[in-house]
C-alpha cells in the first residue's frame, strides 16, 4: 500500500501540473488556485463512519469560476477522483488483500498426536496475530484412533479500534491450516474476558487429548470449548477438573466448580437420516473437563 501511495502521488502531481499547463488565460496565482479546487474536491466529511464528498458539493453549489473555468473543473474532478480512490477503491482493496484466505502447515492430522501450541504458534506468526488473543470457539471431530474428520476454531485479536476476527479451518487432505481474517473493530472488546488461545493450547498439549476420555469407548468423538469462564458448574452431569497433566473427578458432594469447561462428547457409529440427506452421529454420552487461567 505504500508503494501505491507514493506512485499516486506522483500521477496526482503529474496530473495538476498538466491541468496547470492546459490553462486557457494568464490569471494571478492561478497554481495555487488548482491546487485549492483540487482539494475542494478532495475534502471528505465522515458521517457515521461513511465518508461524503462535502467538498465536491460545495464546488457545485457555491463556486462559480470566471476566469480558466475548465482549468479550475479539472482540478476539482481530479479531487473527487482522489477522494473516490482513497475512501472506496483503497479500503476495498485494501480489505480484499487482508481478508483473503491464507494457509499455514500443520504438524499432524490425528488429534492425538498434534502439537497444538506449535500449530498456533506457527499460525499466529504467520498471520501476525496478537499473542494475547482470545480463543472465542473450538471444534473437533475425531475418530476413535485420532484421526480428524473436521477442526475449526475462532479467535479475536482484540484492540480498541480494529479487533480482527479470524475463522481458522483445518483441512485433513492437505494437512493445512486455513485463515480468513475480517476486522469488526470495538465489538471485538466483548471477548476481553474469553481465554488466551495460548492457554487452552497450552492445557489440551499437557493434558493430551487421548486423556480427556469418556467411561466407555466410542466410535468417534467431538470436542467443543465455548471459551467462556463458567462460575458455576452445577448444571454439569459428568465434570473432572484438570490440573496440569493430572485428571480429577470431581464428585456431587464437593463444592461447586468454576473454570473454563472443554465438552467430550462420544458418538456412536453414523446412521442415515430420515429425510436420506445425508448420515448424522448422536452423541451418546459427554464430559465436561475444566481448567483455569
Amino acid at each position: 500500500m505504500l508503494i501505491m501511495s507514493i506512485l499516486l502521488t506522483i500521477i496526482l502531481i503529474v496530473l495538476l501540473v498538466f491541468i496547470y499547463k492546459k490553462r486557457e488565460e494568464t490569471e494571478t496565482k492561478l497554481g495555487w488556485k488548482v491546487v485549492g479546487y483540487f482539494w475542494l474536491g478532495a475534502f471528505a466529511f465522515k458521517v457515521n463512519e461513511i465518508p461524503l464528498p462535502l467538498g465536491f458539493l460545495l464546488f457545485l453549489l457555491l463556486f462559480r469560476p470566471v476566469a480558466n473555468v475548465k482549468t479550475k473543473n479539472r482540478s476539482a474532478y481530479l479531487g473527487l477522483a482522489f477522494f473516490l480512490i482513497m475512501h472506496v477503491i483503497f479500503p476495498a482493496v485494501e480489505r480484499e488483500l487482508f481478508e483473503r484466505p491464507r494457509d499455514a502447515v500443520a504438524a499432524s492430522n490425528n488429534m492425538f498426536q498434534v502439537d497444538f501450541t506449535n500449530d498456533w504458534m506457527t499460525i499466529r506468526d504467520q498471520i501476525k496475530i496478537d499473542e494475547y488473543a482470545r480463543l472465542v470457539y473450538f471444534r473437533a471431530d475425531y475418530q476413535k484412533s485420532g484421526q480428524i474428520d473436521r477442526l475449526s476454531y475462532y479467535v479475536v485479536d482484540i484492540s480498541e479500534k480494529d479487533s480482527v476476527y479470524y475463522d481458522i479451518n483445518f483441512s485433513a487432505d492437505t494437512n493445512r491450516y486455513t485463515i480468513r481474517a475480517e476486522k469488526i473493530g470495538v465489538e471485538g472488546l466483548e471477548y476481553v474476558e474469553f481465554v488466551e488461545a495460548s492457554r487452552f493450547f497450552e492445557v489440551l498439549d499437557e493434558v493430551q487429548v487421548r486423556n480427556l476420555s469418556l467411561e466407555q469407548p466410542f466410535e468417534g468423538y467431538t470436542l467443543r470449548f465455548d471459551g467462556e469462564w463458567i462460575k458455576d458448574a452445577n448444571e454439569y452431569q459428568q465434570k473432572y477438573v484438570i490440573l496440569g497433566k493430572e485428571i480429577k473427578t470431581i464428585t456431587r458432594d464437593q463444592l461447586p466448580t468454576e473454570g473454563y469447561p472443554i465438552n467430550v462428547c462420544g458418538k456412536g457409529k453414523p446412521y442415515e437420516l430420515p429425510t436420506g440427506s445425508g448420515v448424522a452421529n448422536r452423541c451418546e454420552a459427554n464430559a465436561d473437563f475444566f481448567f483455569d487461567d
